[in-house]
């Protein structure tokens, strides 16, 4: 049960990962316990957070930020410039000393006297905001870290934000109200000074229906992703809350490049497998509706999102079968396709939670009616599936999650990819010089021309196969205020939560 009616109690829909910014997945924990220079706010804007104010040099190749004063972590350490370019340096560079793309703008980061930080960047760049709002750019005390690497994230996490760590483990995590809390001045929170909540309690259930259970028998004030066959009931059940909004995500199909013998390298095969996927019957029985098809990267809840991409494309598996045919593979005694001996079946490496896990079986059906043969293995999300990524499995079905949708494909789509190749082991220069543009761009009308490009080259040309875009779905209890999800974050922001007595 609830223990306290000053304690919101959340459940989640997977088990939580390492507490820091380089962990494998950015939990809703990270938002209490960190902060980051900016925020985004509901206006897509940038806000002030641990940052006061910042402001771009005339040539566009130097940001200046100035901080806020009298910063500190949660260990009383001093959380002044020094200590942010030591957290930023080893977020950059933590995985085996190569540089994360997202940070490929910028040259250097140091600091200017106590507080201010200067970003010396290769290009002017106009997104430089993203970066530093990023979820993986949250200021941690890495001089801290350093000292005791094997429990940063366990049983230590550092961080300046209104929570501090109690406890962590796989299935629950607890943190306390930071009394010495100095206050975050973002424009669009109204409490400045220490949370109102004592704590806060994730919990993971990993049943959609478990979950909702624990939602009414009062065991929790939130839940996220529930039933989607049960949203219209809670809808309407005056007990409740429910907010919906198209999530800054993508599930997707990706090919190995690599297995030539399969054609994966081929636009040909790319387009017969997208073609013979129906994304709205995805979206329908596996979603409940509550979700858009997708044939490009970028989701549609996004403000880079264009229309065109989707609207052009279709389901038309009599194409996909021509394709097929087209390409050499004609059907077999057993009824997988085949080529010179050789049978269009494969391993599928899925991400094993209950939403994926459906989809996979949902895109393995499908598929089996063309004649191709997925075999579909599964790991827990998020780090065991990641190893196995890393490893070049023949095909994933995998979601990412991010703030800015055009930052994640970027990692996952470039050549450049991230301090490796990317999982689909592909490299296609023109989807690479449309990134090039992107992070060049000066103006919103080249960001959207530029976007537009990626999302038609990887809608046509990408052995990753977009597939569909979830809604975010909170139901929490009426007597929770305060509580405010917003599709441009992917957490809400606890500061102005209270829980009616």
């Amino acid at each position: 049960m609830i223990h306290s009616n000053k304690v919101l109690c959340e459940a989640f829909e997977y088990e939580f990962s390492r507490l820091d910014p380089s962990g494998s997945h950015i939990d809703p924990p990270g938002v209490a316990i960190y902060e980051t220079l900016m925020v985004k706010g509901p206006d897509w804007k940038p806000h002030p957070m641990l940052a006061d104010s910042w402001k771009v040099e005339a040539n566009g190749y130097e940001w200046r930020v100035r901080l806020n004063p009298g910063l500190r972590f949660h260990s009383g350490a001093r959380c002044d410039a020094e200590a942010i370019v030591a957290s930023f340096n080893f977020l950059r560079w933590h995985v085996e000393d190569n540089e994360l793309w997202y940070w490929d703008p910028v040259e250097e980061v140091y600091s200017d006297g106590s507080e201010t930080l200067v970003f010396k960047l290769r290009f002017p760049y106009s997104r430089l905001p993203s970066l530093l709002w990023g979820c993986h750019t949250a200021v941690h005390n890495e001089f801290l870290r350093t000292g005791k690497p094997n429990d940063f994230g366990y049983t230590i996490a550092d961080g300046t934000g209104p929570f501090r760590l109690v406890s962590w483990s796989p299935k629950k995590v607890y943190v306390e109200r930071w009394t010495e809390y100095r206050g975050m001045k973002v424009s669009f929170l109204k409490n400045k000074g220490p949370a109102l909540l004592n704590g806060i309690e994730w919990i993971s259930i990993l049943d959609s229906r478990n979950r909702l259970e624990a939602l009414e028998n009062g065991d929790v004030h939130c839940i996220h992703t529930p039933p989607s066959a049960e949203i219209e009931r809670l809808n309407g059940d005056p007990r409740f809350s429910v907010v919906e909004y198209p999530q800054q995500s993508n599930v997707y199909l990706a090919l190995n490049w690599k297995r030539h013998d399969l054609g994966f390298d081929k636009p040909e095969i790319r387009k017969s497998l997208s073609l013979g996927i129906d994304r709205s019957a995805l979206v329908k029985g596996v979603l409940g509706g509550h979700g858009r098809i997708t044939f490009g990267p970028i989701p549609p809840g996004d403000e880079f999102y264009d229309e065109r991409v989707d609207t052009e494309k279709c389901h038309d598996p009599f194409k996909a079968t021509e394709l097929l045919e087209k390409a050499g593979w004609r059907s077999g005694t057993d009824g997988i396709r085949e080529r010179n001996g050789k049978k269009l079946s494969f391993e599928c490496l899925c991400q094993d939670d209950e939403v994926l896990r459906n989809i996979s079986y949902a895109v393995k059906n499908q598929l089996s009616r063309l004649g191709i043969e997925i075999r579909l293995r599964f790991e827990k999300p998020f780090k065991d599936f990641y190893d196995a990524c890393d490893k070049g499995p023949d095909s994933f079905i995998s979601k990412w999650l991010w703030q800015d949708p055009m930052d994640a494909i970027i990692g996952f789509t470039s050549t450049r990819g991230q301090p490796s190749p990317n999982w689909q082991h592909a490299s296609i220069s023109e989807l690479d010089a449309s990134y090039g543009r992107w992070l060049e761009a000066k103006t919103k009308k080249d960001l959207r021309k530029a976007a537009f490009d990626v999302q038609r080259i990887v809608a046509e040309k990408l052995p990753y196969i977009p597939l569909l875009a979830s809604n975010d779905i909170w139901v929490f209890t009426k007597k929770l205020r305060g509580f405010e999800p917003f599709r441009a974050n992917i957490y809400p922001f606890y500061q102005d939560v209270t829980i009616e007595e």
